[in-house]
C-alpha cells in the first residue's frame, strides 16, 4: 500500500513540473535530410552517449555525436513547466484556461 501511494506521489510531481526542451540542429551535410534522419541520428547518440534530457544541457559529447552524424548544434528552446495544482476536494491535477478566467480539472 505505501509504494502504491510513493509511486502515485511521484508521478503526480514529476507530471506537475514537467516542461519540454526542443533541441534545434542544423544539417551540415549537402544532402537535404529532414526530421526523419534527425531523428534516427538522434537516436543513434542517445544509444552511443545516453540520452539528451530536459532541463539539462546537452553535452559535449552529444554534440559531437550528432556533429560526426552531420547535424550542428544551434540552441535550445526551453518551455517552461505549465501551472498546475491539485484540487484538496476531488484530487484531480488542474491548470488555468481562458488566460486565468477559469480552470480544468481531471487526470487526462
Amino acid at each position: 500500500m505505501t509504494r502504491t501511494i510513493l509511486a502515485a506521489i511521484i508521478v503526480l510531481a514529476s507530471g506537475a513540473a514537467a516542461s519540454a526542451d526542443t533541441v534545434i540542429y542544423h544539417n551540415t551535410l549537402r544532402t537535404p535530410r529532414g526530421d526523419y534522419a534527425l531523428h534516427n541520428d538522434g537516436y543513434y547518440c542517445d544509444q552511443r552517449v545516453g540520452p539528451d534530457r530536459n532541463g539539462v544541457p546537452t553535452s559535449a559529447a552529444y554534440k559531437r555525436c550528432m556533429a560526426s552524424r552531420g547535424w550542428r548544434y544551434q540552441y535550445t528552446k526551453r518551455t517552461p513547466p505549465k501551472k498546475t495544482w491539485i484540487d484538496p476536494e476531488t484530487g484531480l491535477t488542474c491548470h488555468d484556461i481562458l488566460g486565468g478566467l477559469g480552470s480544468v480539472c481531471s487526470n487526462f
